[in-house]
C-alpha cells in the first residue's frame, strides 16, 4: 500500500487567526493517524501556471485510509471551521508512488 499525501495551496485572509485558531492544533489531530508534516510554508518558485496561494502544505500519511481518516475525525472537524473562516484554496488528498 502506498503513503497518500494532503496538499494545500492556501490563500490566508486573517493570519492571525488562522494560525491560534488552526494551524496551531493541527499537529495534534495528526498524531492518531500517523500524519507529518514534511512542508510548510517556504519559498515557492512558480515555472508555469497561476500562484496558488500564500502557504503551501504537504502532509505524509502511511496510506489514504489514514489521510482520510484524519480529515473526517472529530478532532479535525472541530478545528476545520477556523481554516475555512481564514482561508481560501484546495486541500486535496493524493495517493504516492
Amino acid at each position: 500500500m502506498s503513503k497518500a499525501y494532503c496538499i494545500g495551496h492556501l490563500k490566508i485572509s486573517d493570519k492571525e487567526r488562522f494560525m491560534t485558531e488552526y494551524a496551531a492544533h493541527v499537529p495534534a489531530t495528526l498524531q492518531p493517524y500517523q500524519g507529518k508534516v514534511i512542508v510548510k510554508g517556504g519559498e515557492v518558485s512558480y515555472r508555469e501556471g497561476e500562484d496558488l496561494g500564500q502557504l503551501d502544505v504537504v502532509i505524509e500519511f502511511p496510506n489514504r485510509e489514514s489521510a482520510t481518516g484524519w480529515m473526517e475525525s472529530d478532532s479535525y472537524k472541530k478545528i476545520v471551521g477556523a481554516r475555512k473562516e481564514n482561508s481560501t484554496g484546495p486541500l486535496i488528498i493524493i495517493d504516492g508512488v
